[in-house]
């Protein structure tokens, strides 16, 4: 269909047979002028400056007369491109678009009939092990068409055991079933057995910390009192 339907009858033909020959009589007026030599003082800065204008315009010159060629040598090829995409490129793309859309809508269902799978089977492995505090988002599972169910529940299996493990751990400490319930609180926000124990027992000791101060806080003002009491059983009534 496409075979040869664009073809160049004619490749552009730019005459510039002098130009090399231009350029050796450009060197040789410009090394006439000894610019290296030239000395700019307050007498010759005029000169200098007229100099560089002199130059500066037979470039420009010479870049008026580059631009116009190119643009006689660009028209009829933006004039092909405004056509090409008119009646064949905008074409494709629309189709593409079209397809696209439909792609990504058919992926968009299978992702998420494959999410909606996951999380029944999440939801299944939660209660067969009295797993109520986990929600499904807190995988981190990364549910993509390539990625298999396989794939996916394997993830799945592998972190329900490492909680079930941690329950399990947490549940054999030799702890106060006080102390156990708060590793087991803290556990629940961090899912990490270590950083739940710690903070745990941080706290326990800042409880008992904090119970040790306000003992010897009523400790001293039971003292107190007595002090005083004594003291005013001392003073002589007149």
């Amino acid at each position: 269909m496409n075979e040869n339907l664009i073809t160049v009858q004619q490749l552009p033909v730019i005459l510039y047979e002098r130009i090399e020959s231009v350029g050796q009589e450009i060197d040789k007026r410009i090394a006439a002028l000894e610019l290296d030599k030239q000395l700019v003082t307050e007498a010759t800065k005029k000169s200098v400056k007229e100099t560089r204008a002199m130059l500066n315009k037979e470039l420009k010159d010479f870049e008026e007369q580059r631009k116009r060629i190119k643009e006689q040598v660009a028209a009829p090829y933006v004039a092909f491109e405004k056509a090409y995409n008119t009646f064949i490129k905008e074409k494709y793309e629309k189709a593409d678009g079209i397809l696209k859309v439909k792609i990504d809508e058919f992926d968009r269902r299978l992702k998420a009939d494959k999410e909606a799978r996951i999380k029944a089977y999440f939801a299944e492995l939660c209660q067969a092990n009295n797993i109520d505090f986990l929600p499904f988002e807190r995988l981190g599972l990364k549910i993509n068409t390539t990625t298999t169910d396989k794939n996916l529940q394997e993830l799945t299996n592998g972190y329900i055991d490492n909680v079930v493990k941690s329950l399990e751990f947490i549940d054999s400490l030799n702890e106060t079933a006080e102390y156990k319930a708060e590793i087991l609180t803290e556990y629940k926000q961090t899912l990490d057995v270590t950083s739940a124990m710690r903070n745990a027992q941080y706290r326990k000791q800042q409880r008992e910390y904090e119970l040790q101060r306000l003992e010897a806080q009523k400790a001293r003002a039971a003292q107190a009192k007595e002090a005083a009491e004594a003291k005013a059983k001392e003073v002589t009534p007149l």
